[in-house]
């Protein structure tokens, strides 16, 4: 008997779990603001989300052989403890890589539409992994001057940080490191202020990445966060300086969990060698429930599908939402936000077939690219 412990917020993790362990289990549920070391000493698996540290204080003196995290980010996770203690841990990159994108893309037509950005202007992209790879492909195919830049890769359409920071727009895609050849522990900084003058910076990383001080000091910079240093308790001066702010959502789609939760499902049944033989299955895609005729009137009139990111995800309502947080009620209401935002699916979840057909001489470029065509 494999005994699981799972956060509870790890959707459909029990329907995961059954999908691809054939031994026998059991599954405890927990609440990542209230779980001790004692609620866990008979837990030979944790399940967890980025909302819970594990550390030595969290699993000394229980039986946890095997660690996984439904999300893209280990930084919450004390790898030297796991490794020191035969701890196998595991996470889910790329498991929200869509989702991330979708929210930048709503934040770019959020700008476009209230006249500070345009599709003749230039994107740079810091990090080029699971995200930033895609995004740079579909930015591209939406028509926009595109920039990348990555130490860790050698590839010819990469470019140096300086290229990246002199694009009109900047959003960062990276893991946070303090240590390392290339640590990204505040990679953008007080040195940058000239730079990034009168520049549009989008994170969706960890706030740790971008200083506090080169926000609250630049005049001129449009910051959108959606991460934030001390969560839940960020500073209220940085959010209400931001342009919009959101409480670490951008990986919050439907998709991008239930992948989160298969991803490490699997891995636990491999760690655990009860893996059930794999069944391959074709997911069609859902036909776009929206009016087709806005994304097209959208694509006339400034260029950009507004209407195809901001219909699953309205940052600007979520942003008001999470700005009227006081200091009284800044982690409780954090904290709340997050846990129930508003069901939404990928845009690339859908199909697109027959827009076409409302205007023959519409550039497919992008739908082409997502397949959806």
């Amino acid at each position: 008997m494999i005994r699981i412990t799972a956060d509870s917020q790890i959707p459909e993790i029990e329907n995961s779990l059954a999908e691809f362990l054939k031994a026998d289990y059991s599954i405890d549920y927990f609440d990542s603001n209230t779980l001790t070391a004692c609620d866990l000493k008979n837990t030979d698996a944790l399940l967890v989300r980025s909302t819970l540290s594990v550390n030595q204080a969290l699993c000394q003196d229980t039986k946890i052989s095997f660690v996984a995290s439904a999300t893209a980010g280990i930084n919450h996770l004390d790898i030297d403890y796991l490794d020191s203690k035969n701890i196998s841990w595991s996470y889910a990159p790329g498991c929200n890589a869509f989702s991330v994108i979708h929210y930048v893309l709503a934040a770019i037509g959020e700008l476009i539409k209230d006249g500070m950005l345009n599709v003749r202007q230039s994107i740079g992209i810091v990090g080029y992994g699971n995200i930033g790879k895609r995004l740079y492909k579909l930015l591209k195919a939406l028509n926009f001057e595109v920039y990348a830049c990555d130490p860790f890769l050698a590839n010819p359409e990469l470019v140096s940080l300086d290229k990246v920071l002199a694009c009109d727009l900047v959003t960062i895609h990276v893991p946070l490191s303090a240590s390392g050849q290339y640590p990204t522990l505040n990679i953008i900084n007080e040195s940058h202020i000239e730079k990034l003058s009168n520049k549009i910076l989008i994170n969706t990383s960890r706030g740790e990445v971008v200083s506090e001080e080169l926000v609250l000091q630049s005049q001129d910079l449009i910051y959108i966060a959606d991460v934030w240093m001390n969560e839940p308790s960020p500073s209220l001066k940085m959010i209400e300086t931001s342009y919009i702010a959101t409480p670490h959502i951008a990986g919050y789609s439907i998709e991008g969990r239930l992948n989160g939760a298969k991803i490490i499902a699997k891995e636990c049944a491999k760690i655990f060698k009860c893996l059930k033989p794999s069944e391959t299955k074709t997911v069609q895609p859902s036909a776009w429930p929206y009016d087709l005729n806005n994304i097209v009137r959208d694509i006339h009139n400034v260029s950009f599908p507004i209407s195809l990111f901001n219909s699953e995800l309205d940052l600007k309502s979520i942003s008001d939402s999470f700005k009227k947080l006081s200091i009284a009620n800044l982690e409780s209401g954090f904290r709340l936000q997050r846990e129930s935002h508003s069901p939404r699916n990928d845009f690339n979840s859908f199909s697109f077939k027959g827009i076409s057909v409302l205007d023959q001489e519409l550039d497919l470029g992008f739908f082409n690219e997502l397949g959806g065509a």
